[in-house]
């Protein structure tokens, strides 16, 4: 079974008991699903030390799970400038390891392949996203999106086509601009191919008891990490001015924080919206997300790039009827009717108001989204999870 090296782009914090913890998503439980297979697996990733915690946060360690710690960046520009130092860091990091995967588009992925490399150990990759429609203009600010794109698109490109396993988070869409070597020619022993999402949803999260609303309305967004323009949150806050200003009673709640949060503020009040939106900041843990959820009437998420969003699927289990946009595998989970350009306000504002205001479509929404997101139950998903791992393991082993 072995030792699995893995790549995670996201940063965690590590308090001087030893003990690492994250604000979101990659909790212990997260390891779990790699642990089915393995006997242990060593997490590379960016870890901050601090003196105790300030926040609540889930906890990240735990048995057979090992962190190796890289220095802290924070965005492609600080990766650049602390690049030789972050490869220096790297040095030994995939020894006693069987194999390796890497979660991509991740700015250390290549990095932490040349040492890899040097093991000949094999490797897969999860295409959680895609950097292209991520990076796309408008997204967010600054000289070096167009550089940031084609640099992550190009990784993610070359690493599908050359991994010997590639697990796509959509069923279709990113393997289409993302081949993998099975794509190009066919599976066979050394090759293989699979999609799953990276969504832990367990059967007490679904609710199947949703009310249609009445007088006061509440539209949620979710996004863990504010940092650009990407996730629409300014289209939202476009799209409640538009309500308000039609005499529609509602409320807007965006749950994260990070850099940009000032900057959409600012922008609700020169909306004059400000006193209809609430930031709740970032939420840790599932069921804290959950509760959210099941306070709104409608998830508004006008991203402009996506793998396959965690939150439309959370969104979708508890019977919220949901409107985005048709980018990478977000079609595969909502009607043609609930997808529109991103920068279309009025567009989203009509559906939305079309949706609060008509039961029979609420219900009808509701509905189905719920079924199609028991598809995307935990159980439903490991299944095809540990095939993948278990085709690793086997090539680790050889």
């Amino acid at each position: 079974m072995g030792k699995l090296l893995v790549t995670v782009d996201h940063q965690f914090i590590r308090t001087p008991d030893g003990k690492v913890w994250v604000k979101t998503i990659y909790g212990y439980d997260f390891w779990k699903r790699y642990l089915k297979v393995f006997d242990e697996v060593r997490i590379a990733c960016r870890i901050s030390d601090v003196s105790r915690l300030n926040e609540e946060m889930m906890i990240s360690s735990g048995p057979n799970v090992e962190f190796f710690q890289l220095p802290h960046y924070r965005g492609p520009k600080e990766f650049v400038l602390r690049y030789w130092k972050i490869r220096k860091a790297m040095v030994g990091i995939a020894a006693g390891c069987s194999c390796a995967l890497y979660r991509i588009p991740s700015p250390i992925a290549n990095a932490v392949h040349n040492e890899v490399k040097k093991k000949h150990l094999p490797w897969a990759v999860e295409v959680v996203n895609d950097p292209w429609d991520t990076f796309a203009p408008g997204a967010y600010r600054g000289i070096s999106r167009p550089f940031v794109r084609i640099y992550f698109y190009c990784q993610v490109k070359f690493m599908a086509g050359n991994a010997d396993g590639v697990s796509y988070v959509t069923r279709s869409a990113l393997q289409k601009r993302y081949p993998s070597y099975v794509k190009r020619h066919k599976e066979n022993h050394m090759h293989f191919e699979s999609f799953y999402s990276s969504i832990i949803l367990n059967r007490d999260f679904f609710y199947y008891d949703r009310k249609v609303p009445h007088d006061q309305f509440t539209i949620v967004h979710i996004n863990s990490c504010i940092t650009d323009y990407s996730k629409g949150h300014d289209v939202v806050i476009r799209v409640l001015n538009i309500l308000r200003k039609n005499g529609m009673n509602v409320y807007v709640k965006f749950i994260g924080d990070g850099p940009m949060r000032s900057e959409f503020q600012k922008m609700a009040l020169s909306y004059e919206v400000a006193d209809y939106i609430e930031f709740t900041g970032l939420l840790s843990g599932v069921q804290a997300i959950r509760q959210e959820l099941l306070g709104a009437d409608l998830l508004v998420f006008p991203t402009k790039g996506e793998g396959l969003p965690r939150t439309v699927i959370e969104a979708m289990a508890v019977g919220l009827p949901c409107l985005s946009t048709p980018v990478n595998g977000i079609p595969e989970l909502l009607p043609a009717e609930c997808l529109f350009s991103q920068q279309d306000d009025e567009a989203f504002a009509k559906k939305a108001w079309d949706i609060l205001t008509t039961p029979d479509l609420y219900q009808r929404l509701s509905k189905q989204n719920l079924e199609t997101a028991t598809s995307y139950e935990y159980d439903v998903l490991a299944a095809r999870r540990d095939i993948f791992y278990k085709k690793l393991s086997d090539l680790g082993e050889n």
